[in-house]
Protein backbone atom coordinates (compact mmCIF):
# COMPACT_ATOMS: atom_id res chain seq x y z
CA UNK A 1 0.00 0.00 0.00
CA UNK A 2 1.21 3.35 -1.04
CA UNK A 3 2.57 5.85 1.64
CA UNK A 4 0.14 9.06 0.95
CA UNK A 5 0.39 12.76 2.60
CA UNK A 6 -2.30 14.67 2.28
CA UNK A 7 -1.97 18.67 2.25
CA UNK A 8 -4.24 22.00 1.79
CA UNK A 9 -2.58 24.82 0.11
CA UNK A 10 -3.65 27.87 2.13
CA UNK A 11 -2.05 30.80 3.13
CA UNK A 12 1.35 30.59 5.02
CA UNK A 13 1.57 26.98 3.48
CA UNK A 14 5.55 25.50 3.72
CA UNK A 15 5.11 21.86 2.11
CA UNK A 16 8.66 21.21 3.26
CA UNK A 17 7.98 22.10 6.72
CA UNK A 18 4.53 20.62 6.68
CA UNK A 19 5.92 17.14 5.59
CA UNK A 20 8.64 17.29 8.28
CA UNK A 21 6.62 17.31 10.63
CA UNK A 22 4.09 14.75 9.39
CA UNK A 23 7.24 12.52 8.73
CA UNK A 24 9.39 13.24 11.59
CA UNK A 25 12.34 15.29 9.50
CA UNK A 26 14.24 18.28 10.65
CA UNK A 27 13.95 21.15 7.98
CA UNK A 28 17.11 22.67 7.64
CA UNK A 29 18.01 25.52 5.01
CA UNK A 30 14.16 24.80 3.46
CA UNK A 31 15.65 21.66 2.77
CA UNK A 32 13.53 18.03 4.51
CA UNK A 33 15.18 14.72 3.62
CA UNK A 34 13.15 12.05 3.02
CA UNK A 35 12.75 9.42 5.94
CA UNK A 36 15.24 6.20 4.93
CA UNK A 37 12.42 3.73 5.04
CA UNK A 38 10.25 5.93 2.22
CA UNK A 39 13.41 6.70 -0.02
CA UNK A 40 16.62 8.95 -0.58
CA UNK A 41 16.39 12.31 -1.74
CA UNK A 42 14.99 15.66 -0.60
CA UNK A 43 12.14 18.54 -0.87
CA UNK A 44 13.30 21.87 -1.26
CA UNK A 45 11.31 24.88 -1.02
CA UNK A 46 12.10 28.21 -1.77
CA UNK A 47 10.52 31.68 -1.81
CA UNK A 48 12.38 33.27 -5.04
CA UNK A 49 10.65 36.74 -4.89
CA UNK A 50 7.60 38.29 -4.03
CA UNK A 51 4.69 36.42 -5.33
CA UNK A 52 6.97 33.72 -6.91
CA UNK A 53 8.14 30.50 -5.64
CA UNK A 54 9.11 26.88 -6.21
CA UNK A 55 9.20 23.09 -3.91
CA UNK A 56 11.77 20.52 -5.61
CA UNK A 57 11.03 16.91 -4.99
CA UNK A 58 14.58 15.06 -6.51
CA UNK A 59 14.35 11.21 -4.68
CA UNK A 60 14.29 7.72 -5.75
CA UNK A 61 11.48 6.09 -3.80
CA UNK A 62 11.68 2.51 -1.50
CA UNK A 63 7.82 2.61 -1.62
CA UNK A 64 5.29 3.50 -3.53
CA UNK A 65 4.25 7.48 -2.52
CA UNK A 66 1.17 9.35 -3.11
CA UNK A 67 0.42 12.95 -2.90
CA UNK A 68 -2.94 14.07 -2.19
CA UNK A 69 -3.55 18.04 -2.67
CA UNK A 70 -7.21 18.82 -1.42
CA UNK A 71 -9.75 21.17 -3.21
CA UNK A 72 -9.50 24.16 -1.68
CA UNK A 73 -13.12 26.75 -2.12
CA UNK A 74 -13.00 29.34 -4.11
CA UNK A 75 -10.28 30.84 -6.59
CA UNK A 76 -7.21 31.34 -5.90
CA UNK A 77 -4.80 34.26 -6.66
CA UNK A 78 -2.20 31.76 -7.47
CA UNK A 79 -1.55 29.90 -10.64
CA UNK A 80 0.57 26.17 -10.17
CA UNK A 81 3.43 25.31 -12.78
CA UNK A 82 4.05 21.57 -11.83
CA UNK A 83 7.05 19.32 -13.77
CA UNK A 84 6.93 15.68 -13.06
CA UNK A 85 9.83 14.49 -14.45
CA UNK A 86 10.10 10.36 -14.36
CA UNK A 87 12.76 7.95 -16.01
CA UNK A 88 12.99 4.26 -16.10
CA UNK A 89 16.45 2.99 -17.82
CA UNK A 90 15.95 0.38 -20.52
CA UNK A 91 18.77 -1.86 -21.67
CA UNK A 92 18.87 -1.68 -25.65
CA UNK A 93 21.93 -3.38 -27.13
CA UNK A 94 25.13 -2.37 -25.48
CA UNK A 95 24.04 0.76 -24.77
CA UNK A 96 21.68 1.87 -21.94
CA UNK A 97 18.77 4.36 -22.53
CA UNK A 98 16.17 5.99 -20.63
CA UNK A 99 12.61 6.24 -21.21
CA UNK A 100 9.81 8.96 -20.00
CA UNK A 101 7.79 6.94 -17.32
CA UNK A 102 3.66 7.33 -17.48
CA UNK A 103 2.87 10.38 -15.47
CA UNK A 104 5.86 11.97 -16.95
CA UNK A 105 4.24 15.59 -17.85
CA UNK A 106 3.92 19.65 -16.92
CA UNK A 107 0.81 21.32 -16.33
CA UNK A 108 -0.81 25.06 -16.11
CA UNK A 109 -3.68 25.17 -14.01
CA UNK A 110 -5.51 26.84 -10.85
CA UNK A 111 -4.55 25.77 -7.62
CA UNK A 112 -8.26 24.81 -5.94
CA UNK A 113 -8.37 21.41 -7.88
CA UNK A 114 -8.03 18.21 -5.88
CA UNK A 115 -5.13 16.56 -7.36
CA UNK A 116 -3.51 12.94 -6.70
CA UNK A 117 -0.05 12.37 -7.79
CA UNK A 118 1.35 8.74 -7.54
CA UNK A 119 5.05 7.81 -7.29
CA UNK A 120 5.92 4.34 -7.82
CA UNK A 121 8.80 2.74 -5.89
CA UNK A 122 12.64 2.78 -7.83
CA UNK A 123 11.39 5.56 -10.18
CA UNK A 124 14.25 8.50 -10.93
CA UNK A 125 12.09 11.30 -9.89
CA UNK A 126 12.40 15.14 -10.63
CA UNK A 127 9.05 16.79 -9.60
CA UNK A 128 9.18 21.13 -9.29
CA UNK A 129 5.71 22.85 -8.60
CA UNK A 130 6.18 27.15 -8.96
CA UNK A 131 3.49 29.02 -7.90
CA UNK A 132 3.28 32.34 -9.43
CA UNK A 133 0.70 35.22 -8.58
CA UNK A 134 -1.34 35.50 -11.66
CA UNK A 135 -0.47 39.07 -12.01
CA UNK A 136 3.16 38.56 -11.71
CA UNK A 137 2.88 36.01 -14.75
CA UNK A 138 0.82 38.40 -17.01
CA UNK A 139 3.79 40.49 -15.81
CA UNK A 140 6.66 38.04 -16.99
CA UNK A 141 4.71 37.37 -20.17
CA UNK A 142 4.71 40.56 -21.37
CA UNK A 143 1.43 39.77 -22.97
CA UNK A 144 0.67 42.59 -25.32
CA UNK A 145 -3.16 43.34 -26.77
CA UNK A 146 -2.47 40.56 -29.17
CA UNK A 147 -2.43 38.28 -26.59
CA UNK A 148 -5.82 39.31 -24.47
CA UNK A 149 -7.63 35.72 -24.49
CA UNK A 150 -4.69 34.38 -22.93
CA UNK A 151 -3.99 37.16 -20.23
CA UNK A 152 -7.37 37.27 -19.52
CA UNK A 153 -7.68 34.00 -18.98
CA UNK A 154 -4.38 34.03 -16.68
CA UNK A 155 -5.79 37.12 -14.53
CA UNK A 156 -9.43 36.29 -14.10
CA UNK A 157 -10.37 32.32 -15.10
CA UNK A 158 -10.94 31.03 -11.94
CA UNK A 159 -10.56 27.35 -12.76
CA UNK A 160 -8.71 25.71 -15.31
CA UNK A 161 -5.93 23.21 -16.74
CA UNK A 162 -3.59 22.80 -19.29
CA UNK A 163 -1.41 19.19 -19.70
CA UNK A 164 1.16 19.17 -21.86
CA UNK A 165 3.76 16.15 -22.25
CA UNK A 166 7.53 16.68 -20.60
CA UNK A 167 10.30 18.17 -23.16
CA UNK A 168 13.49 17.58 -23.11
CA UNK A 169 14.33 20.81 -22.14
CA UNK A 170 12.30 20.82 -19.12
CA UNK A 171 14.11 17.31 -18.42
CA UNK A 172 17.54 19.59 -18.77
CA UNK A 173 16.37 22.56 -16.95
CA UNK A 174 14.82 20.41 -14.15
CA UNK A 175 18.09 18.44 -13.96
CA UNK A 176 20.35 21.53 -13.94
CA UNK A 177 17.57 23.04 -10.76
CA UNK A 178 18.03 19.28 -8.66
CA UNK A 179 21.56 20.02 -8.95
CA UNK A 180 22.48 23.03 -7.81
CA UNK A 181 24.52 23.25 -4.73
CA UNK A 182 22.48 24.70 -1.93
CA UNK A 183 24.42 27.71 -0.36
CA UNK A 184 26.30 28.18 -3.46
CA UNK A 185 26.95 31.78 -4.68
CA UNK A 186 24.48 33.04 -6.15
CA UNK A 187 21.91 30.20 -5.37
CA UNK A 188 19.06 31.62 -5.51
CA UNK A 189 19.52 33.85 -8.73
CA UNK A 190 20.27 30.46 -10.45
CA UNK A 191 17.13 28.94 -8.94
CA UNK A 192 14.83 31.92 -10.38
CA UNK A 193 16.44 31.66 -13.60
CA UNK A 194 16.00 28.29 -14.09
CA UNK A 195 12.21 28.98 -12.87
CA UNK A 196 11.63 31.14 -15.07
CA UNK A 197 12.97 29.09 -17.73
CA UNK A 198 10.79 26.58 -17.10
CA UNK A 199 8.11 28.80 -17.27
CA UNK A 200 8.72 29.90 -20.54
CA UNK A 201 9.45 26.34 -21.84
CA UNK A 202 5.97 25.73 -20.51
CA UNK A 203 4.13 28.43 -22.21
CA UNK A 204 5.89 28.28 -25.45
CA UNK A 205 4.85 24.63 -25.64
CA UNK A 206 1.34 25.09 -24.32
CA UNK A 207 0.56 28.40 -26.62
CA UNK A 208 1.84 26.36 -30.28
CA UNK A 209 -1.75 24.73 -29.62
CA UNK A 210 -4.11 27.50 -28.71
CA UNK A 211 -6.67 28.24 -31.67
CA UNK A 212 -10.41 29.77 -31.31
CA UNK A 213 -11.91 27.27 -29.88
CA UNK A 214 -10.64 27.25 -26.38
CA UNK A 215 -13.40 27.17 -23.93
CA UNK A 216 -13.02 27.44 -20.34
CA UNK A 217 -12.64 24.32 -18.34
CA UNK A 218 -14.11 23.92 -14.87
CA UNK A 219 -13.17 22.07 -12.09
CA UNK A 220 -15.96 19.28 -12.10
CA UNK A 221 -14.65 18.68 -16.42
CA UNK A 222 -11.49 19.12 -14.96
CA UNK A 223 -11.97 16.04 -12.87
CA UNK A 224 -13.85 14.40 -15.55
CA UNK A 225 -10.94 14.65 -18.06
CA UNK A 226 -8.39 13.16 -15.71
CA UNK A 227 -11.02 10.20 -14.96
CA UNK A 228 -10.67 9.53 -18.90
CA UNK A 229 -7.00 9.55 -19.03
CA UNK A 230 -6.86 7.01 -16.10
CA UNK A 231 -9.67 4.74 -18.06
CA UNK A 232 -7.61 5.04 -21.55
CA UNK A 233 -4.56 3.51 -19.35
CA UNK A 234 -6.15 1.24 -17.30
CA UNK A 235 -5.80 -1.25 -20.06
CA UNK A 236 -3.48 -0.30 -22.61
CA UNK A 237 -4.57 -3.58 -25.09
CA UNK A 238 -8.13 -1.77 -25.82
CA UNK A 239 -8.68 0.74 -28.42
CA UNK A 240 -10.61 3.39 -25.82
CA UNK A 241 -14.41 3.35 -27.24
CA UNK A 242 -15.44 7.07 -27.29
CA UNK A 243 -19.22 6.42 -26.75
CA UNK A 244 -18.34 4.23 -24.07
CA UNK A 245 -16.07 6.70 -22.20
CA UNK A 246 -18.67 9.68 -22.42
CA UNK A 247 -21.55 7.82 -20.59
CA UNK A 248 -19.30 6.93 -18.28
CA UNK A 249 -17.93 10.51 -17.73
CA UNK A 250 -21.77 12.02 -18.41
CA UNK A 251 -20.33 14.01 -21.10
CA UNK A 252 -21.39 14.23 -24.01
CA UNK A 253 -18.62 12.41 -27.12
CA UNK A 254 -18.07 16.31 -28.76
CA UNK A 255 -17.16 17.62 -25.28
CA UNK A 256 -15.07 15.43 -24.12
CA UNK A 257 -13.22 15.20 -27.45
CA UNK A 258 -12.60 18.83 -27.46
CA UNK A 259 -11.46 19.09 -23.56
CA UNK A 260 -9.66 16.07 -24.08
CA UNK A 261 -7.35 17.53 -26.80
CA UNK A 262 -7.25 21.14 -25.19
CA UNK A 263 -6.04 19.64 -21.82
CA UNK A 264 -3.45 16.97 -22.68
CA UNK A 265 -2.91 18.34 -26.24
CA UNK A 266 -3.69 15.70 -28.64
CA UNK A 267 -6.92 13.37 -29.69
CA UNK A 268 -7.51 10.77 -27.33
CA UNK A 269 -6.78 7.80 -29.89
CA UNK A 270 -3.26 9.70 -30.49
CA UNK A 271 -2.93 10.05 -26.73
CA UNK A 272 -3.58 6.40 -26.22
CA UNK A 273 -1.15 4.80 -29.20
CA UNK A 274 1.44 6.97 -27.65
CA UNK A 275 1.30 5.72 -24.47
CA UNK A 276 0.68 2.36 -25.78
CA UNK A 277 4.49 2.39 -27.62
CA UNK A 278 6.09 3.73 -24.40
CA UNK A 279 4.76 0.35 -22.96
CA UNK A 280 5.83 -1.28 -25.16
CA UNK A 281 9.13 -0.39 -24.48
CA UNK A 282 8.94 -0.68 -21.62
CA UNK A 283 7.80 -4.56 -22.26
CA UNK A 284 10.40 -5.08 -24.49
CA UNK A 285 12.73 -5.47 -21.37
CA UNK A 286 11.47 -9.14 -20.39
CA UNK A 287 9.59 -10.09 -23.37
CA UNK A 288 9.96 -11.26 -26.95
CA UNK A 289 8.58 -8.87 -29.64
CA UNK A 290 5.82 -11.26 -30.32
CA UNK A 291 4.80 -11.48 -26.31
CA UNK A 292 5.07 -7.56 -26.24
CA UNK A 293 2.61 -6.85 -29.05
CA UNK A 294 0.07 -9.53 -27.45
CA UNK A 295 0.17 -8.24 -24.46
CA UNK A 296 -0.63 -4.55 -26.10
CA UNK A 297 -3.74 -6.03 -28.67
CA UNK A 298 -1.74 -6.70 -31.49
CA UNK A 299 -2.87 -9.84 -33.49
CA UNK A 300 -0.68 -8.43 -36.22
CA UNK A 301 3.38 -8.67 -35.71
CA UNK A 302 4.03 -6.43 -38.86
CA UNK A 303 1.40 -3.71 -38.01
CA UNK A 304 3.12 -3.57 -34.56
CA UNK A 305 6.58 -3.12 -35.93
CA UNK A 306 5.33 -1.03 -37.94
CA UNK A 307 3.80 1.84 -35.17
CA UNK A 308 6.69 1.13 -33.10
CA UNK A 309 9.26 1.83 -35.79
CA UNK A 310 6.95 5.07 -36.40
CA UNK A 311 7.33 6.25 -32.50
CA UNK A 312 11.10 4.71 -32.02
CA UNK A 313 12.61 5.16 -35.52
CA UNK A 314 14.06 1.50 -35.20
CA UNK A 315 12.11 -1.70 -35.39
CA UNK A 316 11.55 -3.50 -31.87
CA UNK A 317 13.75 -6.46 -32.52
CA UNK A 318 16.16 -3.78 -32.96
CA UNK A 319 15.21 -2.02 -30.04
CA UNK A 320 15.29 -5.23 -27.85
CA UNK A 321 19.62 -5.77 -28.95
CA UNK A 322 18.62 -8.81 -31.22
CA UNK A 323 18.18 -11.09 -28.25
CA UNK A 324 15.32 -13.08 -29.56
Amino acid sequence: MAVTFEFVIEKGFHFAEVFGKRFGMPVAENRVYLPKSLGDGYIQEMQLREGLSLCMHRYILKQEFSLKRLELAGPSKMLTLKFDCRKVALESGQQETHLFAPGCEAELGTGNFFTEIFFPAKQEIYFLVINVARELLVELLHLSGEEAALRNQLLTNPSFVANVSMSVEMESALKDLSNTTLGAPFYLLRCQAKALELIYLLFAKITERVNDTEVAVNRADADKLYEVRSMILKDLSVAPRLNDLSKKVNMSPTKMKTLFRQIFGDSIYNYFQHARMNEAARLLRDHSVTETGYRLGFTNMSHFSRLFEKYFKTKPKKFKGGNL
